[in-house]
Formats: C-alpha cells, sequence, structure tokens
C-alpha cells in the first residue's frame, strides 16, 4: 500500500450538494458497454420513444431512453472505458415521464428474491463496485449456497473523486436500504457496511441512528447489519480483498471467516441505483458524475443523463480556462484515458476529471529493465512485468509452466494501477494484465 494523500481530490468535503446536468440535445446511450451477451436492439431510426422506454435488451439487463425524442441512427461509437460499441442517438423531443415527477416510495419488504432481481434486471442496474456488470447477472453467477453476505462500500475507491462517499453521505437512508434491497435478491441475510475511519460527516453516527430507527424499513425482517472501519489513508483500500482482509481483522466470528468471491461487493451508487429501480420503480436513465479538473472554470457534482456527451459537461461547468491536454474517466489512479469530447456518459462513470497539459509530462513507453517497482508495490504480492511478458508471448500453450501457473495469478489482480504509476519503463502493465483477465475468464 501506499499513502492516498497524494491522490486525494481537491474537491474532497467542497461539494456539499448535487445540480441536475444540461439535457443533452442528443443524447448518445451506450447499448452494449456493460454486457454484449444476447444483445437485441429494439428501436431502429426514426422511432419515437419515451424517458424509460427499452431501446435494447442483453441477457443481463434492459437499457433505457434517457430522454423522450426521435431516434436518429444507430451506429458504432467509443465508450467510457475505451472500447468501442453500438449507441443509439436519441434527439431531445417531447414530456419527461420521470424528470420532476413526485415518487412514491414502494413496500418491497414482501417480495420474493426472485421478483426483486427481475426489477433489478428490467430497470438497467449495473454494479460499478470493480469491472461494470449487471448486477442481476452477477447474482445468478455469484449465488450459492455458500454466500452468505453483501458487502457495501461506502467510500471512495480511488481517492481522486468522491462519487461513492457523496452517495454515502446525501444519500445514506437510500443506500442502505438499496443494499438491503440488493441482498434480499441475493438471498442473504447479512449486511456489512464499509465505511472510513478518516470520514468528517460522522457517518457511523448516522448509520447507527438510522437502523435504530429504520431497521425494519431500510433491510426488512431478520437481516443482521455490521459496520467496519475501513483505514482509507493509504492506497488501496476498498478493492474486495483489502475490504475482506479489514472485516476479517475487526470480526473474528465464523459468520466472515469465509468472506471473498462467493459473497457480493457493491458500492454507494450501485445501493442508490437498487433503490430507485425497486422502491421507486425507476429506470437507470441518470447517473452521478464528479466533474473536476485544473482545466474547468468550476467542479461540480452533477446528476447527468445516460448518454450526455462530456462537451456538455465542459459548456455546464464554464468551459476550459487552460488548454486541455487529456480526460480521465473514473478516477487519475485506477481510471482510464479516453481522446474525445464526443464520448459518452454510461451508466458507470463516476467521474470525469479534464487534465491541462502543464499537468501532464511526456511519457514514451520502454522495454522493461527488470527493476522490480512493480512487484515490490504491488498489495497482492503479483509481478506485473513479469505477467507483461506472458501477454506478448506468441503462444501460452508452449510456454514453461511457471509462466502458466503465472498467467493464472492474473484474477488476483485488483487493477489499482499501482504498477502503472511505479513503472520506469512507461509499460501500460494494469491495462495488459486487464485483458489477460477477460481471456482468462473466457477460457
Amino acid at each position: 500500500m501506499v499513502s492516498a494523500s497524494n491522490f486525494i481530490s481537491v474537491d474532497k468535503d467542497l461539494l456539499s450538494s448535487s445540480v441536475n446536468g444540461f439535457l443533452p440535445k442528443v443524447a448518445v446511450i451506450p447499448l452494449s458497454e456493460d454486457d454484449t451477451e444476447g444483445l437485441e436492439v429494439l428501436v431502429r431510426e426514426g422511432d419515437r420513444v419515451k424517458e424509460g422506454d427499452v431501446i435494447a435488451k442483453t441477457k443481463g439487463l434492459h437499457i433505457h431512453s434517457s430522454v423522450p425524442g426521435i431516434v436518429q441512427k444507430i451506429e458504432q461509437m467509443q465508450y467510457s472505458n475505451g472500447k468501442q460499441g453500438l449507441c443509439a442517438f436519441v434527439a431531445l423531443n417531447g414530456a419527461f415521464s420521470y424528470l420532476g415527477k413526485k415518487s412514491v416510495a414502494q413496500e418491497w419488504q414482501s417480495y420474493e428474491s426472485q421478483t426483486v432481481l427481475f426489477l433489478l434486471r428490467e430497470a438497467g442496474v449495473v454494479n460499478s463496485f470493480g469491472k461494470l456488470i449487471p448486477i442481476a447477472t452477477q447474482i445468478k453467477k455469484t449465488k450459492n449456497a455458500n454466500s452468505s453476505a453483501v458487502v457495501v462500500r461506502l467510500f471512495d475507491c480511488d481517492p481522486s473523486f468522491v462519487t461513492e462517499s457523496f452517495m454515502a453521505s446525501n444519500y445514506l437512508a437510500e443506500v442502505l436500504e438499496g443494499t438491503g434491497i440488493i441482498a434480499r435478491a441475493f438471498g442473504v441475510k447479512s449486511v456489512i457496511l464499509a465505511y472510513s475511519v478518516t470520514d468528517k460527516n460522522n457517518l457511523k453516527d448516522r448509520i447507527d441512528s438510522l437502523l435504530a430507527e429504520r431497521a425494519f424499513a431500510l433491510f426488512g425482517a431478520d437481516t443482521d447489519f455490521s459496520c467496519i472501519g475501513i483505514d482509507t489513508k493509504k492506497y488501496p483500500a476498498g478493492t474486495m480483498h483489502d475490504i475482506t482482509a479489514a472485516v476479517k481483522k475487526a470480526n473474528k466470528s465464523e459468520s466472515v471467516e469465509k468472506l471473498g468471491k462467493k459473497d457480493l461487493f457493491v458500492d454507494s451508487c450501485t445501493s442508490l441505483n437498487a433503490y430507485n429501480a425497486v422502491a421507486l420503480r425507476k429506470p437507470l436513465v441518470s447517473t452521478f458524475v464528479h466533474v473536476t479538473g485544473d482545466c474547468l472554470n468550476s467542479a461540480a457534482m452533477l446528476n447527468v443523463r445516460v448518454g450526455t456527451p462530456l462537451r456538455d459537461i465542459v459548456e455546464q461547468c464554464g468551459g476550459f480556462k487552460r488548454e486541455l491536454s487529456k480526460i480521465i474517466i473514473n478516477g487519475i489512479v485506477s481510471g482510464k484515458a479516453v481522446s474525445s469530447l464526443d464520448i459518452p456518459v454510461s451508466r458507470g462513470m463516476k467521474s470525469v476529471e479534464f487534465v491541462p497539459a502543464r499537468q501532464v509530462t511526456f511519457q514514451c513507453g520502454e522495454n522493461c529493465v527488470r527493476c522490480g517497482n512493480c512487484r515490490k508495490i504491488c498489495p497482492v504480492h503479483l509481478w506485473p512485468g513479469n505477467l507483461f511478458r506472458i501477454a506478448h508471448l506468441s503462444s501460452l500453450e508452449n510456454a514453461c509452466e511457471a509462466d502458466k501457473n503465472a498467467y493464472k495469478s492474473v484474477i488476483l489482480c485488483s487493477e489499482c494501477g499501482l504498477c502503472n504509476a511505479v513503472c520506469s519503463s512507461r509499460l501500460p502493465l494494469v491495462q495488459t494484465i486487464s485483458i489477460l483477465k477477460d481471456s482468462y475468464h473466457e477460457e
């Protein structure tokens, strides 16, 4: 682990409220960023859609139109994760079905797990704890007889943005109830709340107060819950590995002895979306995005329509005051750089940082010099440089046994990005390991 102080967002503790993002004239809605299995596009050019209409679906979720309007076209675009995929271009036109309308919370405590799972899938809820995945798909793949708990992270996985902690602080009751909803869908009666011990908003006291007053309303009947404080002064602190280690250290009971991959880890953003989906019956058509960077005239926490181009966000924040060099999505430490202001906001976008040229040093990748820095800093004790070499082998079939075993270790990588930060040769280590992980899961 390393100190998180060098990465902490300058906006931390400054953003006390959010504002609605500008409505895009044309929403560019990603159709296959989260899940491509069985993608079926349900609209075509010229169709009129309402806000919340299902315009595409996959095996794991439904994708909704974030605005009312006319479908202009369906074509390939670059997503915020750097990949290419289909997007629906919807020109704003007509009245909204949800925006500006009062929502009344529905009773869900008597629902069976399959009913809740159905509602999460229909609303298009995705789990943004790690790599984006439809929550319904993840629950089906993860749930087994040994599953014991849902763990919710109430702090930011990357210290350079504040979205997750903002949701936990400003929508705590909804986040807790959404966690209870996910626990019902997962079929478990144990919830673990992981909060930051350095939080300045008295989150632990507020959690205790809410649980004392409204435990049944938030979680339903017979749900056990526990709060675990996490030291977020070090990075990484928010991966499944880190939270699991902290929980087991704080709680020696048999109930958490086998906590791990068989359990479900979510973040506050996912829990809030689950609450909106099941309690308020709202589809996922907007998301909270922390917009920051020295290029901008102002920073903000925006509730943005899915499909809003980044250039619309820049306009709302007063435009650029310095020359733009890089656009970083979802955190300086563990995020990805994109190259265009036409890229749309996706369901899993938590932050976007616009970095000026004066903050970017020239970097050119060179050959690995085997300095060992990546191995020393890896929190799960991998050798990223060696995995980078294995990724460039012509074939693993004829590789030595050591290389084959090393290849299998990629599943342990949390993609924290520390190896990239210390690599003297500026190699794309974490990006390469991410590709290896995808190939491993496909096998």
